[in-house]
């Protein structure tokens, strides 16, 4: 079904494609008349809506690539020395912007915004040819598209620029706005980079419209009713307020993070996964902790190209989580200064057991490693990717609390901020040695007591032990900039320390993408990324 979708609206989502020859918007005369024509009727203004989360499931975005990259450029994950050519060069940090992950990447992306401005653009159109009883489902379709719009171009964010703060004023440069849809050839540009701060105030902007669009019941409405097998795979309100939560962390608007992260909670709909059955819940579609993900299926998925069968050991089996013994050859740091994944938890802790220690599946491969098992099914394929879940609702709240209680030295944001960070904990580890932290703003803690400055700490390792491999570790470590070690390979090659002050190293250039070459090449107001 989502295939089918996915060719309808195919023609107008090539109007921009990052790997084309000539430049940025390869726009061709014949896509013209469908890009006009989808929007004249409900069903194929449907349809182009769906299309954007087929889009989605790509293996250059969701399905596999926006997934792994951010845990193997990090101290997460690490690629086998008995592997095929992806991500060679992202594993050892020497990626370049001739990588054809980059470039599928940066394509599938910008294709998913065209669809979105095409939709947004028939705002108007859409809602003149609903009836009367489809006037809340056609705002719905136009707001989902607002939301789907600043979620990616969030992700181009993290992918290939700087964390807003890395300027006081977000003057940095961001990625190319493109919010106006091309449909004929005399409209192509080249657009220039924006700054940070400009694209973040894009985002907040769409956010701000989906939620407006959405219905406030956060219901998702198709053919007129309401959905519910659609609640967790479509945006809405909801979902659309939990990323705000996300984008309002990365901005360090913390009172923003902790309010929207307040409203996904409190709505009820969403539960967190229990220590007995959060290893089977996970990979079951449409559980009680998702709030957004990426639906896949038997028939509709990325097949031998997922993330799934790059992890499971009967397929490619080559991502590999880290852990300390791997560090067996290092520079610039030593094996007393790296904590691997797996080494993160406790043996009691219920998320240990998506690192399965194991013999790679491969002659000559690792043995006694932590293979991946967050994503196995390779099977059946029935196995949604996981964008955002509540657990990150309430650990983006205790760190917002956590930062306005050190920043105005309020005991009372910190007593919350330790209501939410233990809660998770608990959640994931009930074994009598977990012992709930206490926290105190005074610069000599009580006895027992760790300062609310080493709390933050904690609640970013917590974040690591919570998402690995979700694909959050490398935007953690670079907003914060946390210095950490690089595992080129398992125990194969040289280690890396990689640190946010050395600003001039070609490691510290790599904890980003670069934008990928043709955009350069072809567009003389396109400016590549520093080391690149």
């Amino acid at each position: 079904f989502m295939k089918k979708i996915y060719s309808i609206i195919a023609i107008s989502g090539m109007l921009l494609m990052a790997s084309c020859s000539k430049d940025f918007l390869d726009v061709k005369p014949q896509q013209r008349v469908l890009t006009e024509d989808v929007f004249k009727q409900m069903a194929t203004s449907r349809a182009a809506v769906n299309g954007l989360y087929s889009l989605m499931q790509s293996y250059s975005y969701y399905g596999r690539d926006a997934m792994v990259i951010p845990e193997v450029l990090s101290d997460n994950a690490t690629r086998s020395v008995r592997s095929g050519n992806r991500y060679t060069g992202m594993n050892t940090m020497t990626h370049t912007a001739t990588d054809a992950n980059v470039s599928r990447m940066w394509s599938q992306m910008y294709q998913i915004i065209t669809n979105t401005n095409a939709i947004i653009a028939n705002e108007a159109t859409i809602k003149k040819i609903a009836t009367s009883l489809e006037q809340e489902e056609a705002a719905q379709l136009v707001g989902e598209a607002y939301a789907v719009r600043a979620l990616v171009y969030f992700d181009l964010m993290k992918f290939f620029a700087r964390p807003l703060n890395f300027t006081a004023d977000g003057s940095h440069l961001g990625v190319p706005l493109v919010i106006k849809p091309i449909t004929n050839i005399t409209e192509v540009v080249y657009p220039a980079r924006n700054t940070a701060a400009e694209v973040y105030a894009q985002i907040d902007k769409d956010i701000t419209a989906a939620i407006a669009l959405l219905p406030q019941t956060g219901n998702v409405i198709s053919n007129g009713v309401v959905n519910n097998t659609l609640f967790k795979i479509r945006m809405n309100r909801f979902s659309t307020l939990a990323l705000k939560a996300r984008v309002s962390i990365y901005k360090s608007d913390w009172a923003s993070a902790a309010d929207a992260a307040n409203q996904v909670i409190a709505s009820g709909r969403y539960a967190l996964y229990t220590f007995g059955n959060m290893l089977q819940d996970f990979r079951t579609q449409n559980s009680s902790e998702s709030i957004f993900e990426v639906a896949n299926n038997t028939n509709d998925n990325a097949g031998t190209d997922s993330y799934a069968y790059l992890s499971s050991q009967s397929g490619y089996g080559e991502l590999l989580g880290t852990r300390q013994t791997m560090n067996s050859k290092s520079t610039g740091t030593t094996l007393s200064t790296f904590k691997g994944l797996y080494d993160c938890y406790s043996n009691t802790d219920v998320r240990r057991n998506f690192l399965s220690l194991g013999n790679r599946n491969s002659l000559g491969g690792e043995v006694n490693v932590p293979l991946c098992t967050k994503y196995i099914n390779i099977s059946t394929n029935m196995e949604n990717i996981k964008v955002i879940r509540l657990s990150e609702m309430y650990l983006s709240r205790a760190e917002a609390m956590a930062r306005l209680a050190v920043k105005n030295s309020d005991a009372n944001s910190l007593t919350s901020s330790l209501v939410d960070i233990n809660l998770i904990r608990k959640s994931r580890d009930t074994a009598s040695a977990t012992k709930a932290f206490t926290a105190s703003i005074l610069a000599v803690p009580p006895t027992g007591a760790i300062k609310a400055t080493a709390l933050l700490d904690s609640i970013i390792v917590e974040r690591r032990k919570e998402f690995a491999l979700e694909g959050h570790r490398i935007f953690d470590l670079n907003r914060t900039k946390t210095d950490y070690v690089k595992i080129n390979a398992a125990g194969n090659s040289a280690s890396r320390l990689i640190q946010y002050t050395a600003t001039t190293s070609s490691y510290y250039y790599r904890t980003i993408l670069p934008i990928p070459v043709t955009q350069v090449q072809n567009n003389p107001k396109m400016v590549q990324n520093p080391g690149f």
